[in-house]
């Protein structure tokens, strides 16, 4: 019978408010709580690493503010895909629809990456950042 398990995200402190911190402090923090479970990812990184001006390309540079989300045409997603070489990447973006006219579009913003390196842990770290972020 299958069972779905909830994995130690209860072992975290409840979500904490990343409004008015950088997205490098946020993802320290996550980062730090992440290193307190037994499921410690292979490395914790900001999207934007070398802090490369064009956001949108890149991502959320460390300094800029956490997004303010909230609603349904800004939000915080998480997604788990397999990597590019070996093991699992958890992947944290902000979500964003732009009006324009009658219609709009959408972007999407690269905020942080965790590698892990199997597909269990990758969703064990993905509860917990979830739970952290209160986006589940």
């Amino acid at each position: 019978m299958n069972q779905v398990l909830d994995f130690p995200a209860e072992r975290v402190d409840s979500p904490f408010d990343p409004v008015g911190m950088t997205v490098a402090a946020v993802v320290e923090q996550i980062e730090l709580a992440l290193r307190k479970t037994e499921i410690e990812p292979e490395w914790v990184s900001l999207a934007n690493h070398f802090a490369d001006p064009n956001e949108a390309v890149y991502g959320l540079k460390p300094t800029s503010n956490w997004p303010n989300s909230g609603g349904r045409r800004r939000r915080v997603s998480l997604s788990v895909e397999r990597g590019s070489s070996e093991g699992w990447i958890v992947q944290v973006d902000f979500v964003s629809f732009h009006e324009a006219g009658e219609g709009g579009h959408w972007t999407s913003q690269p905020i942080m990456r965790i590698k892990t390196l199997s597909r269990s842990q990758a969703w064990a770290v993905a509860a917990i950042v979830s739970r952290m972020l209160d986006i589940d």
